[in-house]
């Protein structure tokens, strides 16, 4: 998994760095500010670690809501007198938070939390002339809107599917994200991305102006 911290305390910062680096967790970056934290999406993070306060009288809340609408899992950080603010980020949906000051073991428990809901959606059911089938989400490249149907695309085959591509994303799981309009991919399995495209092997596709600012 890879993560971004969003920590205006250095020091806690520090600490949820040392413990997620321990835990087998790739720390893309720490920051302390939401502007920074925007850029940090385009490194395609698994989950953000995010203070719900943040100096110069920024929120996290605010940012949580966008993480919600990108289907991106976070985790609030919280200090123990923040209950009525705290009652306001419940309603952005985070996967948890822990309270100031915490330790590892509260640290690890959310984010196994997260792991387990990843890990319970991973399958996606398609309609075949055999009936209903299960299709593994790890097989899958990307999904392209055709229309009222979609294509999903694998490593051996294409299957179409008649369903629009939004029902699909709902369907799928936190490792796929929007990048157009026609286009769904496995953030797995890009394996090279610039501000305009991302690449799965070989096969270049567009990211769309209404997308990038979320990508």
């Amino acid at each position: 998994m890879k993560a971004v911290i969003v920590e205006d305390e250095y020091i806690v910062a520090e600490h949820l760095a040392d413990i997620l680096t321990k835990n087998h967790i790739v720390v893309l970056g720490a920051t302390d500010n939401l502007v920074e934290a925007e850029k940090m999406l385009l490194k395609l993070p698994d989950l953000f670690l995010l203070d719900i306060r943040l100096s110069d009288n920024q929120s996290g809340i605010e940012f949580g809501k966008k993480l919600h609408q990108l289907k991106i899992p976070f985790i609030y950080i919280t200090a123990n007198n923040e209950i009525e603010t705290l009652k306001k980020a419940i309603a952005t949906q985070p996967e948890t938070y822990i309270t100031k000051p915490f330790n590892e073991q509260d640290v690890i428990a959310a984010i196994e939390l997260i792991r387990l809901k990843k890990s319970a959606k991973k399958q996606l059911e398609i309609i075949t002339s055999k009936g209903i089938e299960l299709l593994l989400e790890s097989d899958i490249l990307y999904c392209e809107a055709e229309g009222s149907y979609t294509k999903i695309v694998t490593e051996s085959k294409l299957i179409m599917q008649r369903i629009t591509l939004k029902k699909i994303a709902e369907k799928l799981s936190n490792d796929f994200m929007r990048i157009h309009r026609s286009f769904i991919v496995n953030k797995q399995k890009i394996t090279a991305q610039n501000i305009n495209s991302v690449y799965i092997n070989q096969t270049k596709l567009p990211i769309s102006r209404s997308y990038k600012k979320s990508h």
